[in-house]
């Protein structure tokens, strides 16, 4: 079962060994990075992705500050480990995700990926994201979900 916990001092450090293959080294921003800016951008909110009790993956997200826009929200980390990939994880992780933050008052999420990164891409626009024609500062390709309009794995099965 995949669940998302909370970082703390009995996770962290299993988080920050996962990696990545070294063709995806490029896509995210390793977890002790990630990890460590959590701790002085308080809004930041790191969650670790777990299948039963075992750690597999890492993502973070945040509600918008500059300007402040309660109703969105940045997922702006998001990785599953090399031994863990191709089995679901994400993509449950990822619906996880969406509902948590939708909770928090999300109406829109954005996040974003490198256009060579095709598994990220599918597996967003999968759940509903949607491209913008927008690239942030690194030059990654910006999708949004609008929470009202997103697909849901159960609508996607019947």
């Amino acid at each position: 079962m995949i669940n998302l916990k909370n970082l703390d001092r009995e996770n962290w450090i299993q988080c920050a060994k996962l990696s990545l293959d070294e063709a995806q080294k490029d896509y995210v921003a390793p977890n002790v990075y990630s990890i460590a800016e959590s701790k002085v951008e308080e809004h930041y909110c790191p969650r670790v992705i777990c299948f039963n009790d075992e750690v597999v993956g890492f993502l973070m997200y945040c509600v918008e500050i500059d300007p402040p826009d309660k109703t969105l929200f940045w997922l702006f980390r998001f990785m599953i480990g090399k031994d863990h990939q191709a089995n679901g994880y994400g993509t449950i992780a990822l619906q996880m995700a969406i509902d948590e933050m939708a909770a928090k008052g999300a109406k829109r999420i954005r996040t974003m990926y490198k256009s060579s990164n095709y598994v990220a891409g599918k597996l967003y626009k999968k759940l509903g994201f949607i491209e913008t024609e927008e690239y942030d500062e690194c030059g990654d390709l910006i999708l949004e979900l609008n929470i009202s309009f997103q697909k849901t794995l159960t609508e996607d099965s019947s």
